[in-house]
Order: structure tokens, then sequence, then C-alpha cells
């Protein structure tokens, strides 16, 4: 089983007993069999190593320390989260609103403490950052928001303690309506606006706009990317239907569910090129739990700069 190793932070790398190489932002890949030792060893030696077995039951049910990507041909392990040596409880910040107070702390990686007059929760933050906390009115309705600007975490929180929205935000703006501005990374590079609504402790969507990069047209692009901007067009939310051959540009609908619900579309690595060979492959990656994604390929055939078939790479 071929698996590709990377890590949020600068890690030695150990598989099998034996030093496998430095991780800092690139990737390592082995070979192993079932039931392999895996070590990822911090530079920081503030932070504690991770240490699992690697096998087929890992896959099914990592630890959430990790992030896994099962990919058929092979499997991808990111070492996302570290504990640090001194893990005791360490409050970072706190603000009230809508009758209830936040505090964002770390004990073993930062989390999020909402409590009221009837009790508390916690939910896990993305990373450590620079968290702002404080009441916005939506409409006529009273929120607790939790925004950091670094992770770009943004949380909506009513009465009751209930957890109304929660996503990766470049701004907001509150007032009669909740106007979310998102970016991507991607070939367009779109930015997506998105409108909510209040409805009792509810934030309810209202209206979405995706644009992409003045000047971009995606009847320029070379034919091998163009799959993958396809595909980052859909996971955007955009209108995709402009680099669909009109025959298939009626069955917009129909190509939307037979693709199914997927966040992401990710460029295979090197082992999906020695099983399937040169086929102009892209993963499109499902969550499937809060640290488990699944990656499923498929190929795009062109004409004349449109897609006329979309296919699964089996």
């Amino acid at each position: 089983m071929r698996i590709y190793f990377s890590a949020a932070v600068p890690c030695v790398l150990s598989v099998g007993g034996a030093p496998a190489g430095f991780l800092s932002g690139n990737e390592l890949c082995a070979d192993v069999d079932e039931h392999i030792p895996a070590e990822f060893i911090p530079i920081d030696a503030n932070l504690l190593p991770l240490a699992f077995v690697a096998g087929e039951s890992f896959f099914h049910k990592p630890p959430a320390c990790c992030d896994v990507y099962r990919c058929g041909c092979y499997n991808m392990i990111h070492a996302a989260r570290f504990i640090p040596r001194q893990a005791g409880f360490d409050a970072k910040c706190q603000g009230r609103g809508a009758d209830m107070q936040a505090t964002v702390f770390e004990c073993g990686g930062p989390f999020l403490c909402i409590q009221d007059s009837t009790g508390f929760d916690t939910f896990p933050l993305p990373q450590c950052g620079n968290y702002e906390i404080g009441e916005e009115l939506i409409g006529n309705e009273r929120f607790l928001c939790v925004h950091d600007p670094v992770s770009e975490y943004l949380g909506f929180f009513s009465s009751g303690r209930k957890r109304a929205l929660q996503l990766k935000a470049r701004a907001f703006e509150c007032g009669e309506r909740l106007l979310v501005t998102q970016a991507f990374a991607d070939i367009a590079c779109h930015t997506v606006q998105t409108e909510y609504g209040a409805e009792n402790g509810e934030l309810i969507l209202r209206s979405k706009k995706v644009s992409a990069r003045e000047g971009f047209d995606p009847k320029k692009l070379n034919p091998k990317i163009l799959p993958f901007a396809f595909f980052q067009e859909i996971a955007a939310g955009g209108d995709f239907t402009a680099y669909l051959a009109p025959a298939l540009a009626e069955k917009a609908e129909l190509l939307q569910e037979y693709l199914g619900d997927f966040c992401a579309a990710a460029i295979p690595k090197e082992m999906f090129y020695r099983v399937h060979g040169t086929i102009n492959g892209v993963g499109l990656v499902c969550r499937r739990a809060e640290n488990i994604f699944d990656v499923r390929f498929f190929r795009a055939e062109t004409e004349n700069g449109l897609i006329t078939n979309i296919l699964p790479v089996e």
C-alpha cells in the first residue's frame, strides 16, 4: 500500500522504525505492509510526537490528530493537530453575546467554550489565532460571533448555545442580512458572496454570488487544465455550464447529481499514473467524517475548448 505523508508543522518522519525524511510543507511516500508503525517527530520540542500503526483499519477510524484521504490506489495521512507537552488550560480571550459567554482556550489544542445559565458546550477550533468575540445583530436577532482573521474561522451561535453557522470567511458584514465573503485559491480565483437571513435563531441562505477573477475565460485554458477548473467551479458553487458542450450543458442537473457532493478538486499523486497511465484524471474530495475524506477520480473528454463527456476513472 502506497501512503503519502504530510504534516502541519516541520517534522522528522519515521516509518517502520527508520527515518524516512523531513517534512516541511512537502510530502514523503512509502510502500508499506499492513500494521506498519509511523511517527511524526516535531522539530519544535514543545510539541509531542504523533505515533500510530498505519494500516487498513487506521484509514477507517483515524485518530483525531490526523486527516486521512482514501484514494483507492493510494492513501494520504496529514498530521494536522499536535499536542503541546504542557497541556494545561490556557485561556486566550473571552467575550459575551446573546446572553452567553465564550472562551477561547488551549488544552491539548485550541477550543471554544460557550456557556449560559443552563450549561456549556465546547467546539474544536482550526488553529490558534487572534480570535474576536462579541455580539452581532442580524435583522432583529442577537447572535454570539467568534471570528479569527488569521484562520478565517467564523462562527455564529444563537440562544441556547446553538451553532447557527460555521465556515471560513475572508470578511463579513452584519445588518438586516449577514453578508459573508469567501476567497478560493483555485484556478479562477473565485470570490463567493453569500447572504443569510436570521429566522428563529437560525441563519438561512438567501442568495449566493460566485465570481471569477477579472478577465478569466475558461475557453482560453490549456485543455489539460480545463477539467480541473471545471470541477473547481462546481466546488465553489458557480455556473459550470460555460465549460460544457451544448449537449452536455442541457443535462447540467443530472451531471451534478452524477458527480455527487464534493468539497475540492485535487491533482492525483504519482501513484495514480502508475496504475492508470497518462489519463488526465481529477480527484474529487468528499468529506465522510470530520477528519476522513474519500477521493474519487474522474476524467473529462474535451473538444474545441469545451467538455463533451465526463467518465469515472476505474
